[in-house]
């Protein structure tokens, strides 16, 4: 039996799991804008755990990092479940 002429697609798993990864990271993303207009930061614990989640699904720290404007240690400290100094 021949080949397949066209290449087999990424396991459908992968890629919703990549997506769903790119979703919590535009989240966090989105908690760090609206909470840092903000002097008291009631959902930094939200933002958190958005990027916990990302991380967890495959999105590297530096995207991270791009995403919120967060130092990278803050981020390392973050992914760690360590206190923030926020």
């Amino acid at each position: 039996m021949a080949a397949p002429a066209t290449p087999l697609p990424t396991p459908r798993k992968q890629l919703i799991t990549a997506w769903h990864g790119r979703l919590l990271t535009r989240f966090a993303a989105v908690v760090q804008y609206v909470s840092a207009r903000h002097a008291h930061r009631p959902d930094v614990a939200l933002r958190n755990r958005f990027m916990r989640a990302a991380s967890s699904r495959g999105v590297d720290r530096h995207a991270l990092v791009r995403a919120t404007g967060l130092s990278t240690g803050q981020v390392i400290k973050v992914l760690a479940r360590k206190p923030a100094d926020e």
